[in-house]
């Protein structure tokens, strides 16, 4: 059996049922201790979180597997929340090239997941592009200019905080679909 699988498991689990005891006592508290105990969750799901490299690195292989031929166009940074006012965000810039191979674009985030919903709403709302399953328009990223013609995000940039601590995207179970398809609209949809 392989250990690293079932380490893996075992943290899991004991995540669910950390999540499970504490929204149980959220149920049984008043609101500001439903407050506390929201803060305590989201801070000891933070200590759990990976490097910004490997972040940053996840965030670009949505970028690599999306659109291969802009790789050079973006550059992702991961932020603490203090640039955020103290809650996960986004932020998109227009980089301040030095070069024509310099990036044109970049997001910045307090997560991987904040990175791609960024690089998702600057492709939707900048470029019209439209990114989602097949059955509800596919991958349509023909509206997305060639690289060193992406448009400029106005001069002060972009922030969208997230307004809750934590969000949900789908049910977990996926039957019938590519998981790479799967994770790739799990992070754009943040």
């Amino acid at each position: 059996m392989n250990t690293s699988i079932t380490s893996k498991t075992m943290y899991n689990s004991q995540l669910f049922l950390t999540v499970v005891v504490l929204l149980l006592s959220l149920s049984l508290s008043s609101p500001s201790e439903e407050s506390k105990v929201i803060e305590s969750l989201v801070r000891r799901l933070d200590t759990q979180r990976s490097s910004a490299s490997i972040q940053e690195s996840a965030a670009k292989g949505v970028l690599e597997r999306l659109l291969p031929a802009h790789l050079s166009s973006f550059e992702f940074k991961i932020v603490s929340k203090d640039v955020c006012g103290g809650h996960s965000c986004f932020r998109i810039n227009n980089y301040r090239r030095s070069s024509e191979n310099s990036p044109e674009i970049i997001i910045q985030g307090t997560t991987a997941v904040e990175i791609t919903s960024g690089f998702h709403w600057y492709l939707k709302y900048w470029c019209g592009a439209h990114v989602s399953w097949d059955l509800t328009g596919g991958i349509q990223i023909a509206s997305i200019p060639k690289p060193g013609s992406l448009p400029l995000v106005k001069e002060e940039g972009v922030m969208i905080p997230r307004p809750i601590p934590w969000n949900y995207y789908q049910n977990v179970v996926t039957s019938s679909c590519e998981y790479q398809i799967f994770f790739d609209l799990f992070f754009f949809n943040g």
